[in-house]
């Protein structure tokens, strides 16, 4: 079998877009905190992903698979939180190459759900994944305090792993519509959002904030739109791949760790360090490497 260049090159515009959608992501997260932050994307993106759903797709959903999606939403939700929580203790660029460990803990899935273990290269260049976290991440003025910080990205680099392989198994083992997973996944989501913060924020107050501040509901509206943009292109990656090639779509996803940090020093004008930058550019040598090995 040929390899898909056609699901690589949707995950690399997918990476294109997840890069776009995290500056916007922080921008509102520093504005009004997290969970607000995500309840206000989600909204645009539940509304984006129904529409591409209402035109493309399907709202039908047999029970079994209704089931992974509830599943698949809150995996998604505790890892959208952990990386959200990052954006405050991070910089972007560092939180992104962190949390774009999730090939990582993907491929490990995929061997485990096959009942075989990764290759000594495989494993050695975990090995070699883990020492650049602790090396190149932690350390510094505030050593103790960074590396406890460096828990949400990994924490979230856990859970997209865990959520690529439900959604490896949605479009392929009950042949779902890309568009049904989207919309469905990001509903539950929102509706996780929504309660949290009627227990926890001012519904109304946020709400008011939204419609009377056009630069956060401009920035919501950006998020979501990229968002629902990236997360299509990335399920559609998924459709049709055999097993083994599902980690090499979800290293080419691993592309947005130097866009991000691209377009946050664009838009953001965020610099990181000499050891930072180093950092990132041999964790995202080291995620290549590990798909190649």
């Amino acid at each position: 079998m040929g390899k898909p260049y056609s699901s690589y090159l949707l995950a690399f515009l997918s990476s294109l877009f997840y890069s776009l959608n995290q500056v916007f992501n922080k921008k509102l997260t520093l504005a009004l905190g997290s969970l607000p932050a995500l309840f206000a994307v989600y909204c645009f993106l539940v509304l984006f992903d129904g529409l591409f759903c209402l035109l493309f797709g399907s709202f039908k959903v047999p029970p079994p698979a209704l089931v992974e999606l509830v599943f698949l939403a809150l995996v998604g939700v505790l890892s959208i939180l952990f990386f959200f929580e990052g954006f405050k203790r991070l910089p972007l660029g560092v939180a992104v190459t962190l949390a774009n460990f999730s090939p990582v803990f993907l491929t490990v899935l995929v061997f485990l759900s096959e009942r075989k273990l990764p290759p000594p290269p495989k494993l050695a260049l975990v090995v070699a994944l883990v020492i650049t976290v602790a090396v190149f991440f932690g350390g510094g003025e505030k050593g103790r305090l960074r590396r406890r910080y460096l828990f949400y990205p990994l924490m979230t680099a856990f859970g997209w792993g865990l959520f690529g392989w439900e959604t490896y198994r949605l479009v392929n083992l009950y042949d779902l519509n890309p568009f049904t997973v989207a919309f469905y996944s990001s509903l539950f989501m929102w509706l996780v959002f929504l309660l949290a913060c009627l227990r926890f924020c001012r519904l109304v107050r946020l709400l008011e904030l939204l419609l009377t501040d056009r630069r956060l509901l401009r920035w919501a509206a950006l998020s979501g739109g990229f968002t629902s943009l990236g997360f299509v292109l990335s399920v559609f990656a998924f459709k049709g791949l055999p097993p083994e090639e599902a980690p090499v779509v979800e290293a080419i996803l691993t592309f947005t760790t130097p866009l991000t940090a691209f377009t946050s020093y664009l838009l953001l004008g965020e610099k990181l360090s000499t050891r930072q930058t180093l950092g990132v550019v041999v964790s995202f040598l080291l995620l290549v490497a590990f798909f190649l090995a």
